[in-house]
């Protein structure tokens, strides 16, 4: 597959909605509000057998009585239906077509037959399939939202995160937990920071992640890739692909099916063949995939990779303002292989000399480096100055800050890190408050509300280096 030609999945110039309705609570009803809402940027035809006018938009009986060529066709009709409508789009020569309906390969050898027949039936006439059993597609910059139709305004700002995913569920929890942290989707694709792009892939009977993932390697609009998946398609490929674009872009993937559960699990939901767990993961790591255990792992990830710096080693600077933290965090750092060392003499007299009179003497700071009883509205003042002493011996940073957590303290650290050019993750006080970390997240200042989640997030950017590290 030609992975220019998938931009069309995303920026159709048409779109067929075949099964428009003016009921809301079914699926032709709610997207078709949902592309007035979000102000879809492409040609729109609805199609319905009974001929009859929806929100003013004219119908039409089939969407081989559509007067232009169509790019997309959403079919959102019951699985018996869908076949001949998968026909018709074939004879009608459009290019993709995404079947929502599940009932297919993921039920039984029946509905696995039908579903290869329906495949080999859109490729007479050139059609290609995302599907069935998905949610569809999300992509901001298009005005395109079916993964949740909805909910509103999430088509309101671009980014440049793209997530792939076997689960409309999935697809739907990462879109909206992420965008509650900051991050803004470029891409999103449900197969079976806001983000660029979001892709519901379903059952994968036709196009699959490795289609997608060797677009998305080329998108000018998508800088991160993650996906959820339940089985993998073209093994062999999906490695040397990602090897390819791992080179420009971190890749994350939540693999699901580590249990005898999760594999039986997957197997009805979209008919997938988990595969082994420890070959996969093995294989993902050697082409450079960053591998994810859940949804909230995930997402802390890719929020991690916002951040505009990797660290050149391994060596963690602790700051914090209580004892506890600093080991609770030492403990996180070296348990996933992160380093924890004592300072030079030379960094621990300067900070000395810096803290003297400001904090009691008997604060540590040989690393972690306690700040204990630092007086509120200091931390923006002495915070740079540490970061600055310490970053001669250390590679990356987890800041535990009692500073209030807004665009003042937020500023002085972006500054330092763009001196330094060291990543620098934060663990606020309390987290269970409500912080709003989306300022946060956008200046690459990523945020966390533990020190083993702040740091498996740099162990990431640490493997990530390594990776690049191999390749010179």
């Amino acid at each position: 597959m030609n992975s220019a030609s998938l931009d069309l999945v995303f920026n159709p110039r048409t779109v067929a909605l075949i099964g428009a309705s003016e009921n809301e609570f079914k699926s032709g009803g709610m997207f078709l509000n949902s592309f007035i809402d979000c102000g879809l940027k492409s040609e729109l035809f609805l199609v319905n057998p009974k001929g009859e006018k929806i929100r003013g938009f004219k119908t039409y009986p089939s969407v081989l009585d559509v007067p232009k060529e169509i790019d997309l066709a959403i079919v959102t009709i019951p699985a018996s239906v869908t076949p001949k409508a998968v026909e018709d789009c074939s004879k009608k020569g459009v290019k993709f077509i995404v079947v929502h309906a599940a009932g297919f390969g993921e039920m039984d050898a029946e509905g696995k037959e039908t579903e290869e027949k329906m495949v080999q039936t859109a490729r007479k006439g050139g059609s290609r399939i995302v599907g069935p059993n998905c949610m569809g597609i999300f992509c901001p910059e298009a005005g395109f939202n079916t993964v949740v139709p909805y909910i509103g305004g999430l088509t309101e700002e671009s980014g440049d995160v793209a997530l792939v995913a076997q689960s409309g569920w999935v697809c739907e929890h990462i879109m909206l937990m992420g965008c509650e942290r900051g991050l803004r989707f470029s891409k999103v694709l449900s197969i079976g920071n806001r983000f660029s792009k979001v892709l519901s892939i379903g059952n994968q009977s036709d196009l699959t992640f490795v289609d997608f993932l060797e677009y998305l390697g080329s998108d000018p609009k998508t800088s991160i890739i993650s996906a959820y998946l339940e089985g993998v398609k073209r093994g062999r490929d999906l490695i040397d692909v990602a090897k390819k674009i791992s080179r420009k872009k971190p890749i994350v993937i939540w693999k699901a099916g580590r249990t005898g559960a999760g594999t039986k699990a997957i197997t009805s939901h979209t008919g997938s063949l988990a595969g082994d767990h420890t070959i996969h993961e093995t294989a993902f790591k050697q082409a450079g995939i960053i591998t994810a255990q859940g949804i909230e792992e995930l997402l802390d990830l890719l929020i991690a990779f916002k951040s505009p710096y990797l660290p050149k080693g391994n060596k963690v600077g602790i700051i914090v303002g209580a004892g506890g933290a600093g080991v609770a965090a030492a403990d996180a750092c070296e348990t996933l292989g992160l380093q924890v060392a004592n300072l030079p003499k030379e960094a621990q007299l300067e900070l000395k000399d810096l803290l003297r009179d400001v904090i009691p003497p008997f604060s540590g700071v040989s690393n972690p480096v306690d700040t204990i009883w630092l007086p509120m509205g200091q931390g923006p003042s002495i915070h740079p100055q540490m970061i600055e002493i310490m970053s001669k011996a250390v590679d990356a940073f987890m800041i535990f800050s009692y500073e209030p957590y807004g665009e003042n303290y937020l500023s002085v650290l972006a500054k330092t890190r763009e001196k330094i050019r060291k990543p620098i993750v934060c663990v606020p006080p309390h987290p269970t408050k409500g912080l709003d970390t989306t300022p946060w997240t956008k200046r690459g200042l990523p945020v966390y509300p533990t020190p083993k989640r702040a740091a498996r997030a740099l162990s990431a950017l640490a493997q990530r280096h390594d990776f690049l590290e191999k390749l010179k």
